[in-house]
């Protein structure tokens, strides 16, 4: 397993070939009529939060040229999702695709469109500055960092037990 430690910046350019799924069409009354979708990305690295995109209504080939840029702490994967903007909420997935860090190269533009799931595609271009490593190299074992803490307090607590003043 690769981690990746630094920047990330990313551009979600573009969408294509976008198509609304059957749960999101459930509510409509003619079959034969297309469904225009008011898109927009959520962005993730891992489970946390990086960005969600401006809603671009009606059009089934967005474009948003948005830029987002964050810190990457032993990252694994960079998550992109697609949702349909609804008038009442929860709002509809369209698609989404998980571009694992081995896939990216550092220090250039790595310029792709990836196939997203169940349909469409995403254009994206994401930039690293920093370092890949094997997982097991990067990776804290915190049991061993709460072993020298409980050391380092027990030392402190018979240290101030022994301490005594003299009371004239």
């Amino acid at each position: 397993m690769t981690i990746f430690n630094g920047t990330a910046k990313i551009r979600v350019v573009e969408a294509r070939d976008l198509r609304p799924t059957e749960w999101s069409k459930r509510f409509n009354i003619n079959s034969d009529q297309t469904v225009q979708l008011d898109s927009y990305v959520n962005v993730d690295c891992d489970e946390y939060h990086i960005g969600q995109t401006l809603t671009r209504p009606k059009t089934d080939t967005p474009v948003w040229n948005e830029d987002y840029e964050t810190e990457v702490h032993n990252g694994k994967v960079l998550g992109f999702t697609v949702f349909h903007d609804c008038a009442l909420p929860p709002d509809d997935f369209v698609a989404n695709c998980r571009i694992p860090f081995d896939d990216l190269k550092i220090a250039t533009n790595n310029d792709i469109w990836v196939d997203l799931e169940p349909h469409g595609q995403l254009h994206i271009v994401i930039e690293l500055q920093g370092a890949v490593m094997e997982g097991q190299f990067c990776m804290l074992d915190i049991s061993l960092l709460w072993e020298e803490r409980d050391q380092r307090t027990q030392k402190q607590n018979f240290f101030s037990v022994g301490e005594f003043t003299q009371l004239d």
